[in-house]
């Protein structure tokens, strides 16, 4: 067969044409990165600490099973063009489930949850970043102010380095059996008979059931000195 210059420069054409294809299906094939950014539906606020898989409809948490940081972002890599399915939970909130299209470029998707319970669930570990933060809370502050409907009795309210909804008061440096109680700004707490100095100890904490599991994070105990008058 006799190849002519017009046949070698179709033949090169056509080479060229395919390996660009080729090329450029292999960019929008990925993989990406998707962004998940979750909210209270009713009150617009941010989300943290959200259980989000992110999968296929085999395998829920093939790219991976995160929880959301405090701004409510969670972020997978290396998410393959495929169909993909979206399951997010928190405590307190209904969970949901969905469909999306195969990713052919990086994309943020914006999550809102309604309070309540029920629905999907998605099985996801605290990170070591979550952990670190949430094992460094700490008691700033301890005000104790005079509660002058009961005998004896005083307000104790705290500034804590984190959130917290619970709180435990006692005369003793043991806490171990005192029971913990609901913290909402301030505490009443009963001093024991008599006039003069008073220590307190003190100690906060940050509970939740999450998935049926009771997770606290507890501060170091902290002690104030307070007279009767």
């Amino acid at each position: 067969m006799k190849i002519t210059l017009k046949h070698a420069l179709w033949a090169a054409t056509a080479v060229a044409m395919m390996t660009g294809s080729a090329a450029s299906l292999a960019v929008s094939s990925g993989p990406h990165w998707l962004e998940a950014h979750t909210f209270d539906k009713q009150t617009g606020k941010p989300l943290a600490d959200v259980a989000i898989c992110l999968g296929t409809s085999g395998r829920a948490d093939q790219f991976g099973a995160l929880r959301t940081d405090r701004n409510g972002v969670v972020r997978f890599e290396d998410v393959l063009a495929v169909p993909l399915v979206l399951t997010a939970s928190r405590a307190g909130y209904r969970g949901r489930e969905q469909q999306l299209e195969p990713l052919y470029q990086s994309r943020v998707l914006v999550l809102k949850l309604a309070t309540g319970g029920g629905g999907p669930v998605c099985n996801a570990e605290h990170s070591a970043k979550e952990a670190d933060v949430a094992t460094g809370l700490a008691i700033n502050a301890v005000n104790v102010r005079r509660d002058i409907n009961v005998d004896n009795g005083v307000l104790v309210s705290v500034a804590a380095s984190g959130k917290i909804n619970q709180i435990r008061v006692s005369e003793q440096d043991d806490l171990s059996a005192v029971a913990w109680q609901p913290y909402k700004g301030a505490v009443p707490y009963t001093l024991s008979a008599g006039t003069g100095g008073k220590r307190l100890f003190v100690q906060v904490r940050r509970a939740s059931e999450v998935q049926g599991a009771s997770i606290a994070v507890e501060s170091p105990v902290k002690q104030v000195d307070y007279r009767v008058p």
